[in-house]
């Protein structure tokens, strides 16, 4: 599975700082699919919030494409969606309501266990 070229992307931020930080996730995953890696990114805390349907419509950063411009790039480009399946229906998604609405149906539930699988030693991290 690692070939050194690995990456995770953790997003915690929700709409707080109006997607910016989910912008730059986002962005950052396009870039480095576009490059040849192999890119996860996991939602968690307040960034469960970005798995729900439709969610980012309507999110622009200023000099970004739309949120759900990048949404669609990180797919089409094969990246993988994790949604941590505690935080996305308890405490650590907004207001403690969890996600509203349908889960984006390329987003997967999963756990820490299936989130530490994906880091090796040679795997790139980075939180947002």
């Amino acid at each position: 599975m690692n070939n050194g070229t690995d990456m995770l992307i953790t997003l915690i931020t929700g709409k707080q700082d109006r997607g910016t930080r989910a912008t730059l996730a986002l962005s950052w995953g396009c870039a480095a699919l576009a490059m040849g890696q192999n890119v996860t990114l996991f939602l968690t805390m307040d960034g469960t919030v970005w798995a729900s349907e439709g969610y980012s419509k309507g999110v622009l950063v200023e000099g970004f494409e739309a949120l759900e411009v990048y949404f669609e790039q990180f797919i089409d480009l094969g990246g993988e969606l994790l949604v941590c399946a505690p935080c996305s229906q308890y405490y650590c998604s907004i207001d403690g309501e969890g996600i509203g609405g349908a889960l984006r149906k390329e987003a997967q539930l999963s756990g820490l266990a299936t989130v530490v699988s994906r880091i090796s030693p040679t795997t790139k991290t980075v939180t947002f």
